[in-house]
Order: C-alpha cells, then sequence, then structure tokens
C-alpha cells in the first residue's frame, strides 16, 4: 500500500527576498522570509508603511518581481501556472482600485464569477452570487455606478468580487481600509468562514485589535529588512510589535481576546 502524498500548501514563500518597486535597485524589504499557508489558516501581514505588506502579496499573487527566493502555489512555482489557471486558485484584492467607466455593482461582482467570456454572460445572478452581496450588504446597491460610491461601499464591492472569484486563496490588500466598525467585524466574520470552509487568507492590516481578531498566523515586517512569520501567539508580542511600530506596544487580555494599545496611552488607562 503506497504512502498518501503529503497535503501541499495553498501558497508558500521560501527564502524570499524583495526590493521596493520591484527592481534591483530598490531599498531592500525582507529577505530570507519562509512560510506556508495552508487551508483553514489566517495570515495577517503587519508592518510600518513602506515595510513591504502590498509588495509580498503582490508577489504571492504572482505580480510583483521576486529578488531572491520563490514563491509556490499548491506546491508548484508561479511560473508553471497559466494565467486562467492561477486565477482559479487564488483571488488578489488590490489597495486601490481604478473605474475608468461606467459599471454597475453586479455587473462589476459578476465578472469575477463568470471569467469565461460573455458569450455566457448570465442573465441573472447565480444563488451564490445573490448570497454574498446579501452578507456584504449591497442589495441596495446593486445597480448603482461603481464610480458613485462611497469609500467603504466600494470596498465592499471589491471584497465581494474578490470572494466570487471561486478561488481558495484570498489575498487581500487592506480590506478593511474606509469600512466602519460593524462592516470591519463583518469582514472577519465572512474570511474567518472563508478559512473554515477549506480556504485560506493572506491580508495586510494596520489595526492590531482587528488583526487579532482575524489572524490565525502573522507575518511582522519591521520596515528595516527583517521579517518574522508564525502563528499569531508567538508573533504578536508587545516587544516584537514595539521593535517593528517604534513605540510602545502594551497588550491586555480581554475574555478570550488580546486587545492592544500603544504610545503614552499605556500609562493613562482610565479604568473607569
Amino acid at each position: 500500500m503506497s504512502a498518501s502524498l503529503p497535503i501541499q500548501p495553498l501558497v508558500a514563500a521560501h527564502a524570499l527576498a524583495l526590493r521596493a518597486g520591484g527592481s534591483a535597485q530598490g531599498r531592500l524589504l525582507f529577505s530570507g522570509l519562509d512560510f506556508e499557508v495552508h487551508a483553514g489558516e489566517r495570515w495577517v501581514l503587519l508592518g510600518p508603511n513602506g515595510a513591504g505588506k502590498s509588495s509580498l502579496l503582490g508577489a504571492l499573487a504572482g505580480i510583483f518581481p521576486v529578488t531572491a527566493g520563490h514563491v509556490a502555489v499548491d506546491g508548484r512555482s508561479l511560473a508553471q501556472w497559466s494565467p486562467a489557471a492561477l486565477a482559479d486558485r487564488r483571488a488578489w484584492c488590490p489597495q486601490f482600485w481604478s473605474d475608468p467607466f461606467p459599471a454597475t455593482v453586479i455587473d462589476t461582482v459578476q465578472l469575477a464569477r463568470d471569467r469565461s467570456g460573455w458569450q455566457t454572460w448570465p442573465a441573472q445572478p447565480d444563488a451564490r452570487t445573490r448570497a454574498v452581496v446579501a452578507r456584504l450588504e449591497l442589495d441596495d446597491l446593486l445597480q448603482a455606478d461603481v464610480r458613485t460610491l462611497s469609500g467603504g461601499e466600494r470596498q465592499r464591492v471589491a471584497i465581494a468580487t474578490a470572494l466570487l472569484q471561486g478561488s481558495p486563496l484570498q489575498l487581500l490588500d487592506e480590506p478593511a481600509s474606509h469600512l466602519d466598525l460593524a462592516h470591519q467585524q463583518l469582514l472577519v466574520r465572512l474570511l474567518v468562514e472563508h478559512a473554515a470552509a477549506g480556504g485560506a487568507v493572506v491580508a495586510s492590516l494596520h489595526d492590531l485589535n482587528l488583526a487579532a481578531d482575524l489572524a490565525s498566523h502573522v507575518v511582522l515586517l519591521d520596515g528595516h529588512g527583517h521579517a518574522v512569520a508564525g502563528p499569531r501567539a508567538a508573533v504578536m508580542t508587545q516587544d516584537r510589535l514595539g521593535a517593528a511600530f517604534g513605540l510602545p506596544i502594551r497588550s491586555i487580555a480581554v475574555g478570550a481576546a488580546t486587545r492592544y494599545w500603544h504610545g503614552d496611552s499605556a500609562a493613562t488607562v482610565d479604568d473607569r
């Protein structure tokens, strides 16, 4: 009886090094980064501005040049994937969106749902599309022009588009930007559900408390060429976070959660 093959990570980075701008002359963002993202895991990228979070997401998606090391999806180098096949395995949601021409919300999200061409364009949204737009509270905006949406509304359309691509691996660059508190918590629930259903998430965030709510694992970039990756509790320590962000960071257990605050406010907490 033959031994079963090991389960490959959805995406893995090995000895990865990136430079700013993807050029050989760019500042070294980090080097020697190793981590694997398996089904069920939720990885959050943390670090100061310019540390390389967006670049790392782009490298995992196959759209940002790698200085050294390599990235593999399902155990295969990115170079071995065709664009169409790679789109079936990973969805990439960038930090910024450009909407140069009129398009409704429903047409925008259906572009991700059906990538086979206009000749098979569905007359009506399917059940999966309707379910996702309803969860993201977009029902009343389906016929709205995406150019007229608020920042938070447009962000929810972007999240819906990524989820509807049907890819197990979700790569999301600052998906909580512009979202109010209620929709930030909704985002966390949706991404936790996605991972629990057999997918995985890699997302960059700035809010440490939101990161703690979402993450099972963390990559912490310090902006000075160093990176550390591992389980949330091992990486999101006061010392490591404080060194990366350059200010005192404190944490406290609140029920089953850990809450973070920073700066001199740590000495002036009012418990009233």
